[in-house]
């Protein structure tokens, strides 16, 4: 049987999405998120210090479905060769789409939210850089990718392009992960895998 705390502190991250999702920053503070959570001002003194506080456990939540995105190749799989690149985003895709629309809502306020702005930078998208960028080195060490291909740079690169793709094409558009995959496909498989430009 859960927690009845854990029923609660879920509840308070479930109402946090629901306002960010409805009103943006503007509408998230801690009488609104109590009464949209239905739980006492102790209850949720209880589990968070501030509205931050739950908008900080609701990003880690995202995060923690964004690594169930891990697919064969984050996973450790070698990425070898542009074959599995489109399949891969696709599962991307699939794991992503039902957060898309939060996750819009999310970016939109920390347009005029720093502490949110910083916490989406900082908490999730660095994470995804990250792991992206380990992945590039496997590869690159195992002699998948050209030995000149900079893990880092690109990694933030198509890290950034990801994020806004899913943003436009799952969260605000409503398309399909097989559209997400199909059009950032081409795009990844000519940063990792085309020939170098030959010098002028």
């Amino acid at each position: 049987m859960a927690d009845p705390g854990d029923r609660q502190r879920d509840a308070i991250v479930d109402a946090t999405a629901a306002l960010l999702q409805r009103s943006g920053a503007a509408g998230l503070n801690v009488k609104a998120i109590m009464a949209e959570a239905g739980v006492s001002r102790t209850a949720f003194y209880r589990r968070f210090d501030t509205a931050h506080d739950a908008v900080i456990a609701l990003l880690d939540r995202l995060l923690g479905h964004m690594v169930d995105t891990n697919d064969d190749w984050l996973a450790g799989k070698i990425l070898g060769c542009p074959d599995i690149v489109e399949p891969n985003l696709a599962h991307t895709g699939r794991v992503l789409a039902p957060y898309a629309p939060l996750m819009c809502a999310i970016v939109d306020a920390a347009g005029t939210d720093e502490q949110l702005r910083s916490a989406w930078r900082d908490r999730v998208i660095q994470a995804r850089i990250v792991t992206t960028e380990a992945a590039l080195r496997r590869d690159q060490a195992a002699g998948a990718l050209r030995a000149t291909l900079d893990p880092a740079a690109t990694a933030y690169a198509l890290t950034l392009m990801n994020e806004a793709l899913v943003l436009e094409i799952l969260g605000r558009r409503g398309g399909t992960p097989e559209e997400f995959a199909r059009t950032a496909a081409p795009l990844w498989i000519h940063a990792l895998f085309a020939d170098e430009p030959s010098p002028r």
